[in-house]
């Protein structure tokens, strides 16, 4: 398979199992650096804190409780490219989210792919990420 997230670390906050399992596996056959997957948004939260993920790809609705936003606005303001992978209609993101891709489940993972390729932000170095490297290059 085509390398097209070579120098992409991305993060996969979603609950659902084989879904995420299914995400991470396409991430990873495509190039990128998978953190995670994360099923909760404290796990989420710690790996941002933790980790400076180039991308990220996330579920709004963990653990049943309904959509959230946080960790999109968390991610946004670190300004980590991120894709929303939902259930729910898009009309249900905010206007301040707008710019961030979303897309509707059940997903195609050439489409979770397609969708991280084309952002910015990848490491230029690889190999270094989490070696002290400062972040994406833009």
């Amino acid at each position: 398979m085509e390398r097209k997230l070579a120098g992409c670390v991305v993060l996969v906050v979603e609950d659902e199992y084989f879904i995420a399992a299914d995400t991470a596996e396409a991430l990873r056959d495509a190039g990128a650096i998978v953190l995670g997957p994360v099923p909760s948004a404290d796990d989420a939260m710690r790996m941002i804190e933790e980790f400076k993920p180039s991308h990220a790809v996330l579920d709004l609705n963990l653990d049943g409780s309904g959509a959230r936003f946080d960790i999109v606005r968390e991610l946004k303001g670190q300004q980590v490219q991120s894709i929303i992978l939902t259930g729910y209609d898009p009309s249900i993101v905010p206007r301040d989210l707008a710019d961030t891709p979303c897309l509707q489940k059940p997903v195609i993972y050439n489409e979770v792919i397609e969708a991280v390729a084309v952002q910015p932000g990848r490491f230029p170095d690889p190999g270094a990420w989490g070696r002290g490297t400062e972040g994406p290059a833009d």
